[in-house]
């Protein structure tokens, strides 16, 4: 799995990865499952969206 976009957020995604392990697999799984392939989480009072492209796999991290 690739992440790209905002690096404040995909550096939130790494420290969550080291922090709450299970929200971050939660977050995977509902961008997965999600029928337009969104979701969002906020770090530090900075709203996020994951953007999932199917055909690839990647990850888009945005600010919203």
């Amino acid at each position: 799995m690739k992440f790209t976009g905002d690096p404040d957020g995909i550096e939130a995604l790494k420290r969550m990865r080291e922090e709450r392990k299970d929200y971050l697999k939660y977050l995977v799984t509902e961008v997965r499952t999600n029928f337009d392939h969104t979701t969002s989480f906020k770090d530090k009072d900075v709203s996020y969206k994951i953007v999932m492209d199917p055909q690839t796999g990647t990850l888009d991290v945005q600010k919203k």
